[in-house]
């Protein structure tokens, strides 16, 4: 890994050397002669559309009409959910393969010669003409971004932008990394992938680093974000120091702590309804290039609460902190530090989670219940996609063969199904059915509440292993907590003198046992119990899950008071949905009684 650099890099300034540009308006050039000679044979694809519409509507959709009104369709329908892991092998895990490889080298060809962070001022102001068009042309439909549902990594069935004005928002480039201010700055479309490949060689890495490759900058500011240090840096939007958006009338703003503070503190978990973001600077700490783990089994949920109350409130707290929930009473914690690599004369340590032949990191983790406390050193990009092979603990979920021992060789070296292709190779029917076959939930409530939290889940869904990031949920200055309620237990940090109450994010991801065994189990009362568990605490449900709330009980959950000013003040009132009817599912009940409840 490179050292540190004291040097700062503005890829604003420039446009590159003439090669570089001689390469990308060759680029540019070959692009347009493919455009022009679609266009010049859109009356072949009109005449081809027309026949192959003929045809369906002739014989394709009566045929599909006709099963779907047939008996047989559910058990169709249940078959393609619980056998689907046959196909997902064979076609979208190649295909997932295929297309990271793709996505490697044109990211480093583009990279090289077709970023062009110079023009992030146009690019902006083509996102405000195309909003100002919208506001000439009468403001007849909502505005959401242009990006087709299917490439989010939220696994709700979204049907919003169906009926919305679509704005393109191509803002893909990293604009600016400066080692005096440690920050880094982007445009929204900038993912993961991109900023460890970026940041990582430099000896740097974001202060609340989110392992999947797919998640955004944009997504996860305007989202939410959690992670192995958010038990000191807090939520992903806690590391943002600035950002510039595009109002409902077009106009540019930047807020930060200081400026436009109010929209600042409301864009966290707004999900783009008070703007269009297209710069965000931040935060980033210094890293080393491995990072040593230490694992630490509990035997019981006492134990479990104790040990992570000490240390996650401890003044030298490490860095790193997570926890793996394996049954009620045993999970492992977790801890890590930025290392150079073990200690001179230590044999062996090194542990490459990455490599094929590995087991899935959350059953290595799992030995540790039976071998006890350990520890080993994982090279620093591993342990940053350590839990990508597994997709967490849902490949066997998604893939039943995968637990042999066999896959690993012939489909597991090319990588897990990216989420986007489970999505796009979802009819319908299948993801819809989806929802009540399988659980992905997470809860965001006070760490004293873990017992309590744990209970209800294994009442609930009876899924383990269950995932656990502590977070510090931080008090706002007057009158701009933003979405989430000030902490009523805060406590003081000895380093910036903030305050913050100990949170921590639970997480859900499987099929419960009840279906397997082939019971009945009601998939809305049961989120509802959890989601009524989370709001009688005080606590969040992430907004990726399906959420079954009605209005007023999700405005219970989140504060609105500074979302609605917001609304009112920064133009988004007609020109962006409402949160809620972005978030909600299909499925949500309409509003009832608290004695319907």
């Amino acid at each position: 890994m490179a050292n540190t650099s004291s040097a700062s890099a503005d890829y604003t300034k420039h446009a590159g050397s003439p090669f570089v540009r001689a390469v990308r308006w060759l680029h540019h050039l070959v692009n347009a002669v493919w455009v022009f000679a679609a266009y010049t044979l859109i009356p072949v694809f009109w005449l081809c559309s027309l026949l192959l519409g003929w045809l369906a509507d002739l014989l394709l959709w009566p045929m599909l009409q006709l099963i779907q009104c047939s008996p047989v369709y559910p058990l169709i329908v249940d078959f393609g959910v619980e056998h689907r892991g046959w196909f997902l092998a064979f076609t979208m895990v190649p295909l997932s393969f295929a297309h990271s490889q793709y996505s490697r080298l044109y990211n480093l060809y583009s990279q090289a010669f077709l970023a062009t962070p110079h023009l992030h001022d146009a690019r902006v102001r083509e996102v405000q003409q195309q909003v100002q068009s919208w506001n000439a042309a009468g403001r007849r439909r909502l505005m959401v971004t242009a990006r087709p549902p299917w490439l989010s990594v939220s696994l709700r069935v979204e049907t919003y932008k169906n009926t919305c004005e679509k704005i393109r928002v191509d803002l893909p480039n990293i604009l600016e990394v400066n080692t005096e201010n440690v920050t880094v700055r982007c445009e929204p479309m900038v993912n993961m992938g991109q900023i460890t490949r970026h940041l990582v060689p430099m000896g740097y890495a974001l202060a609340v680093m989110i392992e999947m490759d797919d998640l955004t900058v944009g997504g996860l500011l305007m989202g939410v974000g959690v992670e192995v240090s958010s038990h000191i840096h807090g939520f992903f939007s806690e590391t943002v120091r600035a950002c510039d958006v595009v109002l409902g009338d077009g106009s540019l703003v930047r807020c930060s702590r200081t400026e436009h503070a109010d929209l600042f503190h409301a864009l966290p978990w707004s999900h783009g309804t008070l703007g269009f973001l297209v710069a965000v600077d931040l935060k980033i700490v210094p890293i080393k290039p491995y990072v040593h783990i230490t694992y630490i089994p509990c035997y019981s949920q006492d134990e479990l609460q104790n040990k992570l109350t000490k240390l996650t409130h401890a003044s030298n707290a490490p860095p790193l902190i997570e926890a793996t929930i394996f049954s009620k009473d045993t999970a492992v914690i977790f801890t890590g530090e930025f290392s150079n690599g073990p200690p001179a004369g230590h044999i062996g340590g090194i542990n490459d989670v990455g490599h094929i032949w590995k087991p899935w990191f959350y059953k290595h983790v799992e030995s540790f219940l039976q071998h006890g406390r350990g520890e080993d050193w994982i090279p620093l990009r591993a342990y940053f996609h350590r839990h990508t092979r597994s997709i967490f603990w849902e490949l066997p979920e998604v893939i039943p063969i995968s637990v042999n021992w066999w896959y690993k060789y012939v489909f597991g070296w090319m990588g897990p199904p990216r989420i986007a292709y489970l999505k796009l190779s979802s009819a319908p029917a299948i993801r819809e059915a989806s929802v009540f076959k399988h659980v992905v939930q997470d809860i965001v409530v006070p760490l004293s509440h873990l017992k309590d939290a744990i209970e209800i889940y294994h009442d609930a869904f009876e899924v383990y292993p269950l995932l656990f990031y502590p977070v510090r949920i931080y008090k706002q200055p007057d009158g701009l907590q933003g979405a989430l309620r000030e902490p009523l237990n805060p406590r003081t940090s000895p380093e910036t003198g903030s305050q913050y109450e100990m949170y921590f994010n639970l997480g859900v991801y499987g099929v419960p046992p009840k279906l397997k065994r082939r019971e009945s189990w009601d998939a809305v009362k049961e989120v509802r119990r959890v989601e009524k568990f989370a709001r009688d605490r005080r606590g969040y449900q992430l907004l990726y899950t399906d959420s079954f709330m009605t209005r007023t009980e999700f405005e219970e959950m989140f504060d609105h008071q500074l979302y609605r000013e917001c609304r009112r003040k920064y133009n988004a009132i007609g020109a962006f949905p409402e949160i809620y009817d972005k978030v909600k599912s299909k499925y949500c009940p309409a509003e009832m009684t608290k004695e319907d409840a």
